[in-house]
């Protein structure tokens, strides 16, 4: 039960980051300088595409696109979450019964941990698209900023 209830705050935790896209990336990116990088610079953080939009030169058309990209995550992403949440609710009712039933229990952490996933792909698309838009020096330029905030 300590560790159904612990589930839930940490959702819920991870569900106040959807007004606050940007706040959680700019986090993400500190943590991702102060740790290995797990996609290699590949992949940019859109803080630090935007961050450097005048050293890369970015286009009025691609920093709107971003801006497109970001905000329809976090659509995708708020609804997800709130599945998320729901599916975890119902789980400590399941959890506080007398008798728990394993399949139902089973059946909504697999709902809760599936949406979980969905979330990050959703963020791992946001990325992928965001380098799309962006030519080879951009993307140059970016991966030598990731490379200089690892090493610093």
């Amino acid at each position: 039960m300590v560790l159904a209830r612990w589930l839930v705050t940490a959702m819920l935790m991870v569900g106040t980051c959807v007004g606050s896209f940007a706040a959680h990336a700019q986090q993400d990116a500190q943590k991702d300088a102060q740790k290995e990088d797990p996609f290699d610079g590949r992949l940019l953080p859109v803080e630090l595409v935007m961050q450097h939009r005048k050293e890369i030169g970015l286009s009025s058309e691609q920093s709107k696109r971003i801006g497109e990209l970001v905000v329809a995550v976090q659509r995708a992403v708020a609804e997800k979450q709130w599945q998320m949440q729901s599916a975890y609710f119902e789980l400590l009712e399941v959890l506080d019964e007398p008798e728990i039933d394993e399949e139902r229990a089973l059946a909504l952490t697999r709902r809760a941990v599936d949406t979980e996933n969905e979330i990050k792909l959703e963020q791992v698309r946001l990325l992928i698209r965001v380098r799309n838009l962006l030519e080879a020096g951009q993307v140059d330029y970016l991966r030598a900023q990731l490379a200089g905030r690892a090493a610093g």
